[in-house]
């Protein structure tokens, strides 16, 4: 009786690992450009939410609430970059800081993979009534892969938030996409 055996031979074996080499090979930079453009998305969601929660604070209170930009969890930094993480307080008698950490409604830990600025503003504050002190603030989201993901959440003098998908390369830091 003679047997018949089946199954790839060596150089089958070896085209199927080269053409699977090759498929990876396309498909790897562009799942990392889909986590990237996944983490800029997750992180504007997480400060629209922010923003949501202030406001509505801030109504509910009928007292100031303000969001700033924080790497410590307990002060603000007086600065613009919010990549560091960012703060939400009661903050009835428009202080620069929280009174007292009692007044700290949530902590936003540093993100990575984005860089957050908004220009020369320094945070937001939501009168009693849910409107904005100033000007519309603009928070700028920009991916750090060079991937081209930038996102911007805004924050009218009303006191609404939203996001602008279509942020151009050129509201960011040169190499940043």
């Amino acid at each position: 009786m003679h047997r018949t055996q089946t199954g790839l031979t060596l150089i089958e074996t070896l085209i199927a690992l080269a053409l699977l080499a090759i498929l990876l090979s396309l498909a790897v930079p562009s799942f990392h450009g889909n986590i990237q453009q996944q983490r800029v998305a997750t992180v504007a969601n997480e400060l629209i939410t922010t923003l949501h929660l202030a406001r509505s604070t801030a109504i509910r209170d009928r007292q100031r609430v303000t969001v700033c930009p924080s790497h410590d969890g307990m002060s603000c930094t007086g600065g613009n970059q919010w990549h560091e993480g960012w703060i939400v307080y009661r903050d009835p008698n428009a202080q620069p800081q929280p009174a007292s950490p009692d007044d700290i409604l949530r902590v936003v830990q540093a993100r990575e993979g984005v860089y957050m600025h908004s220009a020369g503003r320094t945070r937001t504050r939501f009168r009693p009534d849910g409107a904005a002190y100033g000007t519309n603030l603009t928070i700028r989201i920009c991916d750090t892969s060079g991937h081209d993901h930038h996102r911007a959440i805004i924050v009218s003098n009303p006191g609404r938030a939203r996001t602008e998908t279509d942020l151009p390369a050129s509201e960011c830091p040169p190499g940043f996409g």
